[in-house]
């Protein structure tokens, strides 16, 4: 949460030339993970029981590795979004009419929040191991 460059620009003290990550906004997505983690610990053998499964991918590490160490993942740009000023715009506000960069591949954000079509991918190599055991399961 803490590394969306929304974030950045609404809550850094400043702004556009201070942009990293905000621990603190960081910190509520580990602390919410964990809490689900520790749920499904709790419940998995009632679960289990009653022939119910559940498969877990961690896609918060590895959107923070790309933002920790972009250059081994392939990305120059960690801290603004490719589309308009990359610091706020978002959803409808990244139309056919923005002005967009050059090279989305280089971005980890499309605009403000979501993640670029590279991004993605990266998170579902990620996550592969987990979807290889779903369907072999």
């Amino acid at each position: 949460m803490g590394c969306l460059p929304v974030m950045i620009t609404l809550y850094s003290k400043h702004p556009l030339f201070d942009r990293r990550c905000l621990d603190q906004y960081t910190q509520v997505a580990v602390d919410f993970n964990l809490m689900v983690q520790n749920e499904l610990d709790r419940i998995k053998p009632q679960l289990a029981s009653g022939g119910v499964k559940i498969y877990v991918s961690d896609v918060y590490h590895a959107v923070n590795d790309m933002i920790q160490r972009p250059q081994t993942n392939g990305f120059e740009e960690v801290n603004a979004g490719c589309c308009g000023t990359g610091f706020l715009e978002a959803g409808f506000l990244c139309n056919p009419h923005s002005l967009v960069c050059p090279d989305a591949s280089k971005y980890i954000f499309w605009d403000s929040i979501h993640p670029t079509e590279k991004t993605y991918h990266n998170v579902f190599k990620a996550a592969r191991p987990a979807i290889d055991l779903l369907i072999k399961d």
